[in-house]
This record gives C-alpha cells, sequence and structure tokens, in this order.
C-alpha cells in the first residue's frame, strides 16, 4: 500500500510527518525495526523502518548516511521516535530528506511500542492486500465472465472506461489504434491517441506496466498514461488509460491489470481458433495442389468454404521472400531463428501480404506452403486483364518493400477453369518465381510464359476432355485388356514418329511385320484410314489428353 495510505491508519493517527512530504506515494510493502548500527545491510526495497534512535543519540551524522543509503535502496521511510532517548534530527538531514523526498516521521506521541507498532502496521498491510486480492479476483471474474457470455474485446474496454471513468485505448503490436472507449467519440479526443502512439514509437516493447505523461499543454486534460502490455505467445501491444492526475489508488491499476489480463486470455484464444483454421486451409490447398484429392466432387466440396464453385476460372500466385543477394529465402545458409520468433515474423509477413493484396480489387484466398505464400485468384473472363493485373502486382511488391521493408517476388501461373488443374497452375507459379530467381532479380513479378497445347486443353472441362477420349477409344473397348493397351501403345509411337513403320518397330523392339499387323487390326477396329489427316489429328490429340488426365491423378483407367 501507499505510505500516505499507512499514515491515515488508527496505529499512526499521532504521527507526524516533519521532512520529505513529496515522498507519501512511496509503496510500503513491509515494516522492520532497527536495533543495529549495520541495518541497512537488511533492509528491502518498498520497506518502511521503525526506530527509536538510540545508537544515532552521540552520532548525528549516522542518520544521514543512513537516510541516503534507504533512499538509494528505494525504502518506504524512516520512522523516529525522537524523544525515546532525546534525539535531535539535524536541520541539515531535514532538508535532504525534502530534496530526497524521503519521509521521515516523528512517532514520539504514538503510544504503542516499536513492536506493537510492527505488528499492527504489518495486520494493516496484510489486510489491505488481503483486499486488494479480493478485488482483483472481482474483477478478473467479472471480465471473464463477459468473454463467456460471448461479449469481446470492446465490451471489456467499455465497462473497463465506466470503472476508471478515464478514456481507455487498446494499441495493438504495431502501435495502431485497435479499440478504444466511448470517450474518443467527443470532438478533439484524436490527437490523445496520436500523441500516445508517438510516444511509444521506437521504444522496444515494454514487459511491465509504467506511467508515462505527455508534455503537450493542449492535452493536459489527460496528459497522465497508466500503460499495461498485452501478452499472449508474442507481444500484442497496450491497454492505456488517460487520467488528468496520477493516481494514488491500486484499484485502478489493479482494474487496468485484470483487464489487460483477461483481453490477453481472449487473444489467446482468437490466435489459437486462427491458426487452427489456417491450419485446416493450408492443408487442403496442400492435398489439392499436391494431387491427392481424387475428384472434383470432392476438391468443391472441402473448397466450398474457401469460396470454389463448379464454375469458375482461377489462377495461382506464388510469393516468396526475397534474401540479399537476390535468391530466394531458405536457400542458403544463414542463422537459425528461434521457431517462435520465426513463426511470428511469418505471421507479420502473412498480414501484411494479405492486407496490401486486398488493394488490387480482386477475389482471392490466401495460405501458405513451405516456405511460400500463395494467393488463389478469382477470374472474371471478360474483365480479366492480365498486363494491367500483373503491372498493379508489381506496385503492391514495392509498396511492401518502401512501407514494410520486406522485399518480396511473385510468380504468376496461368489461369485454369477445372478446379482439379489448380495445382498445376502452382506449379507454373512456382516454376516462374524459380525463373526470376536465376536472373538474379529480387522484388520481381515473373508469370508463367508457355502457354502450349495442354493450356488450350486445361480450358475445357474435365469431363468433356475424359468423353472425347473415352469415344475415340471406345472401339478399343471390345477386346482382352493386354491387347488393347499393346494396340493403343504401337498407335502411339506410330504417331510420335510420323507414321514411319521402321522407327516404329525400333522403339517398340519388335519386327516390322508385327507392326504392320497391329496397325492394319487397329484399322479394322476403327473402321478408318490411320493416315487420313483429319483421324491423325484425332487420335494425336486423344493421346495428348490421355497424358493431361494422367497427369492429374485422375482415377479412372483407360
Amino acid at each position: 500500500m501507499l505510505l500516505e495510505q499507512l499514515l491515515s491508519n488508527a496505529v499512526f493517527a499521532k504521527a507526524k510527518v516533519i521532512a520529505g512530504h513529496g515522498g507519501l506515494q512511496r509503496t510500503v510493502q513491509t515494516v522492520n525495526i532497527m536495533d543495529a548500527p549495520d541495518i541497512i545491510r537488511f533492509l528491502r526495497p518498498e520497506e518502511l523502518l521503525l526506530t527509536n534512535g538510540y545508537f544515532m543519540k552521540e552520532q548525528a551524522g549516522m542518520l544521514l548516511e543512513l537516510m541516503r543509503s534507504m533512499d538509494a535502496l528505494k525504502c518506504s521511510g524512516l520512522a523516529v521516535k525522537t524523544q525515546r532517548f532525546g534525539l535531535e534530527i539535524p536541520e541539515e538531514v531535514l532538508a535532504e530528506a525534502d530534496r530526497l523526498h524521503f519521509p521521515i516521521i516523528e512517532i514520539s506521541s504514538v503510544e504503542l511500542s516499536l513492536g506493537e507498532m510492527l505488528q499492527r502496521s504489518t495486520s494493516v498491510i496484510l489486510d489491505n492486500k488481503s483486499d486488494e486480492l479480493q478485488y482483483a479476483l472481482t474483477i478478473h471474474k467479472r471480465f471473464s465472465s463477459m468473454i463467456m457470455k460471448g461479449n469481446g474485446i470492446r465490451e471489456i474496454i467499455d465497462v473497463l472506461a465506466q470503472l476508471l471513468r478515464s478514456p481507455v485505448l487498446l494499441l495493438n503490436g504495431k502501435l495502431q489504434a485497435a479499440d478504444r472507449s466511448q470517450h474518443f467519440k467527443q470532438p478533439g479526443m484524436q490527437p490523445l491517441i496520436a500523441a500516445a502512439e508517438a510516444v511509444l514509437e521506437g521504444v522496444p516493447p515494454r514487459a511491465a506496466a509504467a506511467q508515462l505523461c505527455l508534455l503537450d499543454p493542449a492535452l493536459s486534460e489527460y496528459r497522465h498514461l497508466e500503460l499495461y502490455p498485452i501478452h499472449t505467445y508474442r507481444h500484442e501491444g497496450y491497454l492505456i488509460a488517460f487520467q488528468s492526475e496520477q493516481t494514488a489508488s491500486n484499484q485502478y491499476g489493479l482494474t487496468l491489470e485484470q483487464a489487460s489480463n483477461v483481453i490477453g486470455m481472449e487473444m489467446t484464444k482468437r490466435q489459437a481458433v486462427k491458426e487452427r483454421s489456417q491450419r485446416y486451409k493450408n492443408e487442403f490447398f496442400s492435398d489439392l495442389l499436391g494431387g491427392h484429392i481424387g475428384s472434383e466432387q470432392e476438391a468443391l466440396h472441402r473448397g466450398r468454404k474457401y469460396g470454389l464453385t463448379p464454375q469458375g476460372t482461377w489462377l495461382l500466385i506464388a510469393a516468396r521472400k526475397d534474401e540479399p543477394g537476390g535468391s530466394a529465402a531458405g536457400s542458403g545458409p544463414k542463422a537459425a531463428l528461434p521457431e517462435e520468433r520465426s513463426i511470428s515474423e511469418r505471421d507479420v509477413q502473412y498480414d501484411l501480404i494479405k492486407r496490401h493484396f486486398s488493394t488490387l480489387s480482386a477475389d482471392f484466398v490466401m495460405f501458405t506452403k513451405n516456405d511460400l505464400f500463395g494467393m488463389l485468384l478469382f477470374i472474371k473472363e471478360k474483365e480479366w486483364d492480365e498486363t494491367a493485373f500483373l503491372k498493379r502486382l508489381g506496385a503492391v511488391a514495392e509498396l511492401l518493400h518502401e512501407k514494410s521493408r520486406l522485399s518480396l517476388s511473385f510468380g504468376v501461373g496461368n489461369p485454369v477453369t477445372n478446379v482439379l488443374d489448380i495445382g498445376l497452375s502452382y506449379t507454373e507459379a512456382v516454376k516462374a518465381l524459380q525463373i526470376g530467381y536465376q536472373l538474379k532479380k529480387t522484388r520481381f513479378v515473373q508469370s508463367y510464359q508457355s502457354k502450349d497445347i495442354n493450356f488450350l486443353f486445361r480450358m475445357i472441362p474435365n469431363d468433356e476432355l475424359r468423353q472425347f477420349y473415352e469415344e475415340t477409344f471406345r472401339c478399343f473397348a471390345g477386346i482382352e485388356e493386354g491387347e488393347r493397351k499393346e494396340l493403343l501403345r504401337t498407335l502411339s509411337v506410330y504417331y510420335e514418329t510420323q507414321c514411319q513403320l521402321v522407327e516404329t518397330s525400333k522403339q517398340l523392339f519388335v519386327h516390322r511385320n508385327t507392326v504392320i499387323y497391329r496397325l492394319d487390326k487397329c484399322e479394322k477396329l476403327t473402321g478408318l484410314k490411320l493416315k487420313e489427316p483429319a483421324e491423325s489429328l484425332r487420335f494425336r490429340v486423344a493421346f495428348a489428353v490421355e497424358r493431361l488426365l494422367q497427369a492429374k491423378n485422375d482415377p479412372g483407367s483407360f
């Protein structure tokens, strides 16, 4: 408790402060009695010393030395029964006490012995501590109950402001106003937020509560700040209460402390929910991009919450933090960061990228995969302008570096219309990134330029491709499976070798006549001339579609 509060108790009713009045706001944790000249070695900070001054009677200079030592130790004060042994306190000591704001209390008029004063003072301090603990528990239960009932941080801040009768502000880890009490709706309160942000800017995060004072005369009405840090697994910001005068009430600080604790718990809960949701999303995209989802129906069902629909066009953008020297983050040796710091930095980068990417006015869903940040972009084909988009994406990369010192590069895949092809677009985006890094570039936007026949196939729905393949080779369905594979393999190599019989026989390791026999059988089954241009093109396209379907891990067997 404060020394001023202790002295207001009946134990010290007849005591008188004779010097150091400016130190009555010192905190008292314990009370002690001096009975030896070397007592300073046994004193502790925030301790009030009771003495009769016997050993100092003949050595007045010892009192001055003791007082200075106690002040250096941050003791609470010195209470002396000067009349017990006729001790006179020199004016020099009183003047020094006033200069140091170190309270000296005359207790000669107190009828209790020093031992009784020690006992009763300790009882008062313990009772006060018990009251504070009970109050803290009550406040904590009140705020916790609000959270349990579904109220959020804003409701806690409003109740806190009512209890304290002070404006309350919540700053996030970037020292930006995250929430505030109703006081800030009043005119002229906004400069108070800017002043609080400015006084903390550039200062390392505080681990403990602090009291600050704003020097701007225009803010004198709320110049004193009570500041409590908010912690989860990382520093989350500060809870700040503003007042015109520095409070002398411990309950004020206790209320703020309990509110900050409950807000920290709520943030921890939200972070856990966010991380779980993020983990589910990352797992889904990892399965989708890795080809571990067997059907379009399953992909659409699991991806529905992320905006995936049967009719859609998407492309993948892969982003990676650059390393000095124009290489990808993680591609070269570097000192390992503690896991907690690494996760925290990645979370910050994720939020920065997401916030800046949102300025592109495009629908997207963001995820992470290994050391990459992925953005699945939802395209409106009639409005899609790739050149303009890439230019805006480049501006985002520059803005991230300018505002947040985050050097980031982007690889852009090609658009796809089938949900199972999203993995192909992702592969293209990663390859585009690799190309950029091979050219020793940083903060670049690299699109995947290769648009071969497979790119055209991906613009056709998967079901249509499958139907085309099955109709082309339907005539082979009635024969034994081994023979069917043998004939189709022969036909495929025949077209790959530009219809050269000798080269076909070499690649198949069979006699030329065997090739002729198999091709004749193919013509009988199909009823077509295999060298006819139109039929040749159809078969070539069907074989290309087969490879594409296999690359997408299509569960069908042909």
